[in-house]
């Protein structure tokens, strides 16, 4: 279990939020990363690199339009 302050509800404990700059760089960074799989794919004529990189790009698309709309409420 872990541990509370004194005088906090022990039912209640949320780990610390994430630094949201920290989310946004490994989003953007994991879209570029989506990008060169695609290029190695068609240059080395790699079909799973491509299959890949796209199934990457739907899912950055799904985490910002998550983010946006705010579509989870944790």
């Amino acid at each position: 279990m872990p541990r509370y302050r004194e005088g906090q509800d022990p039912e209640n404990i949320q780990a610390d939020p994430l630094i949201q700059g920290v989310s946004d760089f490994t989003v953007g960074y994991t879209l570029v990363v989506a990008f060169i799989f695609i290029a190695m794919g068609r240059y080395g004529k790699q079909r799973w690199l491509i299959f890949w990189g796209v199934m990457t790009i739907f899912a950055v698309i799904a985490y910002v339009i998550i983010r946006w709309f705010d579509l989870l409420q944790v």
